[in-house]
């Protein structure tokens, strides 16, 4: 991919359609609000939550202010309680957690950011068609899958886009998703895998918002179709708007989105990552610092690699808070 060719032409245009409420294209309500916002959450720093805001920046804070749409009282209140949880769940230590299941786990349930778009977005991919969720629970359990899930989220927010940031010189802060439901059935929609699919959504809605970009689910049956026109409604129509759902004749699309070298051979596209597989091994910008955390059976408590340092927009401003 050329970046430099995509960061003039995509860029360009997925700039004036999805750019508001982000840093450099915010209005002057916008960014009084998030004025406000810092304001108001180190007031409640200083006299309640004691805790270290200066790993998150002015991207992280509007992340939760356009989740809220920029409702200040919604916003301190999503915030708070993102605090609350980050402390009772001990989430800054949450890269001592082991998971030596994981090659187990997606044997049964393949999932994993494999390369970029066009655009620079990291890929997540999930082929939860073959998801068999009672030998799921067998081979680990709920309360280990959403440490699983915590830990992984922190990579995404702390590695994979920086990283990605990085290698485009360009901010990137959301990722491309692709839901594959090839060899699923209507059982898909039962109340035993609702929900579960709920225990990962609800930690990225409610603790790490605004990191989808666009969402593919392909190989939708017809069942499954109208199942999405009966929830459609229930979505904000923001969310709604980034999913895209496909039946079987889907590579078009995706393709218009992924270079056809980014994309795996079971999706359309001509990458195999031999010999492991795509999802079975670290392929994007952020293999370099995947690759320095400890196995998942190293019993040593190893500290995380260093952080990426992170891409400053030129003519952006970019600050971190404190």
């Amino acid at each position: 991919i050329n970046a430099e060719y995509m960061g003039i032409s995509i860029e360009k245009i997925m700039v004036e359609k999805n750019a508001e409420g982000h840093l450099g294209h915010l209005t002057s309500a916008q960014d009084k609000t998030l004025a406000q916002f810092k304001e108001e959450i180190t007031k409640l720093n200083e006299s309640t939550w004691k805790y270290n805001l200066s790993q998150f920046d002015e991207y992280d804070l509007l992340r939760f202010l356009r989740a809220r749409k920029f409702d200040l009282k919604k916003t301190i209140e999503m915030f708070s309680q993102y605090i609350k949880w980050r402390v009772e769940f001990g989430v800054d230590q949450i890269f001592l957690f082991k998971f030596p299941e994981l090659p187990a786990v997606k044997e049964i349930y393949p999932h994993g950011f494999h390369k970029t778009d066009r655009t620079g977005r990291p890929i997540y991919i999930e082929l939860i068609g073959k998801l068999k969720l009672d030998e799921l629970f067998k081979r680990t359990t709920k309360e280990r899958m959403i440490k699983y899930y915590v830990r992984e989220y922190e990579k995404q927010r702390l590695f994979v886009y920086p990283s990605c940031s990085n290698s485009f010189r360009k901010k990137i802060e959301t990722s491309l998703a692709i839901i594959d439901l090839k060899g699923g059935s209507s059982s898909l929609l039962s109340p035993s895998v609702m929900k579960f699919v709920k225990i990962a959504t609800g930690i990225c809605q409610n603790y790490y918002p605004e990191l989808l970009g666009m969402m593919f689910v392909v190989n939708c049956s017809f069942i499954l179709k109208a199942g999405w026109w009966i929830v459609k409604p229930f979505l904000d129509s923001k969310t709604a708007a980034k999913m895209h759902i496909l039946g079987s004749n889907y590579q078009k699309e995706l393709l218009a989105q992924v270079d056809p070298g980014n994309l795996p051979s079971f999706l359309g596209g001509t990458c195999e990552c031999k010999p492991a597989g795509c999802l079975h091994q670290i392929e994007g910008p952020w293999k370099e610092y995947y690759d320095k955390f400890p196995s998942e059976t190293e019993e040593k408590d190893t500290a995380y690699p260093a952080l990426p340092t992170k891409w400053t927009p030129q003519c952006i401003r970019y600050t971190n808070f404190t």
